[in-house]
Formats: C-alpha cells, sequence, structure tokens
C-alpha cells in the first residue's frame, strides 16, 4: 500500500503492546525492519518478533527504559551495530503516575515527565544522527492536556511537554529531511488502560459520548501513523492529529 515504507528501518519504543504494537505489525507488514524496543516483559517483546517473522518480515528486539538516558545510550549502541541508518521512529512509549496536582509529590513529577517528555527529547538526539538519509520522527501521544482529566494531574503537563516539544522538534528537523508530528488518539481499550482502576467505567461513559458511538482501535492508530511516514504527507509539519472518533467535540 505505501512502497515508499518497503526496505526502511523503524524504531518503534513500548512496542509490546496496545498502540505500539499494532503499529510495529502495521509497518513489517508494509515491508520495513522493526527494531522493537521494550521496557520490561521480554516475553511479549518475543511475540511481536515472532509474529514479524512469521508474516516473513525482520525485527528484533532491544530492551531500554525511554526515560533513563544511560540506557537510551545503551540501546542506541546497539542500534549503531546492527543497522546502518534509521528511517522511521516512533516515540511511542511513555508512563505517568495517575492522580490529582495537590496529592502528587515531586518524585511523580520526576518520573512522569522524565517516562513521558523526556524521553522524547532523548529519542531525537540519539536518533536524528542515525536518519542520514531524513526520515520521519512520529509521536503517539494524547490531548490530556487539553482538557482537564481525571487523575491527570501531572501526566497532562507532561503531555503538554510533549505537544510543544513535537512542534520545536518539527522546525528544528524539518531543513534536515526529517518529518515530525504526532498522533493523539483517544480512549482505547488496551491492556495498559484495563490495567487502570475504574477503566471499565470510563470505556462506558466515553463511548456514550463518542459521536461514532466506539472507541478507536489500535490498528486504526496504525493505519494513521503508517501514513504520517509513508511519503505521502511530508508537507505536513508539527502537527498532532486527534483520532477519537469526536469524542474531543463533545
Amino acid at each position: 500500500m505505501y512502497p515508499k515504507i518497503n526496505g526502511k528501518i523503524a524504531l518503534i519504543t513500548g512496542a509490546t503492546r496496545g498502540f505500539g504494537r499494532a503499529i510495529a505489525l502495521r509497518l513489517a507488514a508494509e515491508g520495513a525492519t522493526i527494531i522493537v524496543n521494550y521496557r520490561r516483559s521480554m516475553t511479549e517483546a518475543s511475540e511481536v518478533v515472532a509474529e514479524i517473522e512469521k508474516m516473513g518480515g525482520t525485527a528484533v528486539a532491544i530492551r531500554a527504559d525511554m526515560g533513563d538516558e544511560d540506557k537510551v545510550t545503551a540501546m542506541m549502541t546497539q542500534i549503531q551495530a546492527q543497522f546502518p541508518r534509521l528511517d522511521i521512529v516512533i516515540a511511542n512509549a511513555s508512563f505517568g503516575i495517575p492522580g490529582t496536582l495537590m496529592a502528587a509529590k515531586s518524585k511523580y513529577w520526576d518520573i512522569t515527565m522524565n517516562a513521558t517528555a523526556k524521553s522524547l527529547l532523548l529519542l531525537a538526539l540519539h536518533c536524528a544522527p542515525m536518519m542520514t538519509n531524513g526520515g520521519h520522527l512520529t509521536v503517539v501521544t494524547s490531548y490530556g492536556h487539553l482538557r482537564i482529566l481525571p487523575g491527570y494531574g501531572v501526566v497532562g503537563p507532561a503531555k503538554g511537554a510533549v505537544d510543544a516539544l513535537t512542534k520545536s522538534l518539527a522546525v528544528e528537523l524539518a531543513p534536515r529531511g526529517i518529518i515530525v508530528n504526532g498522533v493523539m488518539p483517544g480512549l482505547s481499550p488496551t491492556k495498559s488502560l484495563l490495567a487502570v482502576p475504574g477503566a471499565a467505567e470510563s470505556i462506558e461513559s466515553v463511548t456514550a459520548q463518542t459521536p461514532m458511538g466506539r472507541l478507536i482501535r489500535p490498528d486504526e492508530v496504525a493505519d494513521i501513523v503508517a501514513f504520517l511516514v509513508s511519503g505521502q504527507a511530508n508537507m505536513i509539519i508539527g502537527q498532532l492529529i486527534i483520532a477519537d472518533g469526536g469524542a474531543i467535540l463533545m
């Protein structure tokens, strides 16, 4: 469907479940070699690699906590040893501690900012030099900074930082042929969401008020990402595309 993805080398952070996994499988189906980044579960990472190989693709799994600069550096050393360049980078990994601002401890702020916003900056700093032929950096985030959401006390500001970083990186990297954009999916019934207390109630409530009458699926997010990195969207620069079935309008 997108010939220009075939033969590309793509790094996807947080690629073992949810949106990251769906994106990894979609880009592999388009012919990209996939670097599956994971933070904890080698089992889940191996399952994604096996699924890609089963479809005839190529993939490797590399562990790194994207909020830890030393671990990101170590991961990039591994990537540089195995691959001549990077063409596509998907910044999907993030982590936030839920709760209100007034109940948050200082360490909650640091952990959330490091894993959500600093991780994007580290990824750009380390990956841009490997994108020698230009390429695409696409961020998967949320619009938690555009609306005041329950439990998003420190997560919302971190998402706001990601928004600003995405736009600034887009301006700085465009002259180097690196196209930076983001996708802001709405609520999706991923494994991570379902593990959050009260998730079932939130899913029911948001579904009821969404004009499309359902939540977005991970494969639909992967479709948007595939388009953005396909070479057919290179004049879309520094945009964060909301994909939520119209929920944000209600």
